[in-house]
């Protein structure tokens, strides 16, 4: 039982408390910020409680549970992709809003985050084109990214 209002909230992603405790998550919004949290941090009294803070303007689009080892591909709306170690992301509490993910061009904003696991092959369709997500270069947290 919660107290989500559904006219003024939108639900990302639902978990078990029981699973969550052992867990980290994974956040990343619209402008590109991410953060890892313990998942710890959301066994609380309280039925509702904030599990991220956001930037003015600024959407949740991604919320995933995290060992590590996976890899992150952000995909922007001008195209620009950017794959890197889930790793590099740091750990902060629930209230943060996290550090930035990819360097965003004016007007640019992450339309599409991939979590994915070591071996693990996966390919979408952008502007009629197949990408092989997992092929992307490994770059660093907070650059550009490539053009595709």
């Amino acid at each position: 039982m919660s107290n989500y209002n559904s006219s003024a909230e939108s639900m990302t992603a639902i978990f078990n408390l029981g699973s969550l405790t052992q867990a980290r998550l994974l956040f990343a919004s619209s402008s590109g910020m991410l953060k890892q949290v313990e998942g710890s941090e959301f066994d609380v009294a309280k039925r509702t409680t904030a599990a991220t803070k956001l930037n003015a303007g600024d959407t949740l689009l991604f919320v995933g549970a995290v060992t590590g080892s996976e890899t992150i591909v952000l995909q922007t709306e001008k195209g620009m992709f950017l794959r890197f170690p889930a790793s590099d992301v740091p750990e902060k509490k629930k209230g943060a809003v996290g550090v930035r993910g990819i360097k965003l061009a004016e007007k640019d904003a992450v339309e599409g985050v991939y979590l994915l696991g070591e071996q693990e092959e996966h390919t979408i369709t952008y502007k009629d084109k197949e990408i092989a997500l997992h092929r992307l270069r490994i770059g660093n947290r907070d650059a550009k990214g490539v053009k595709k």
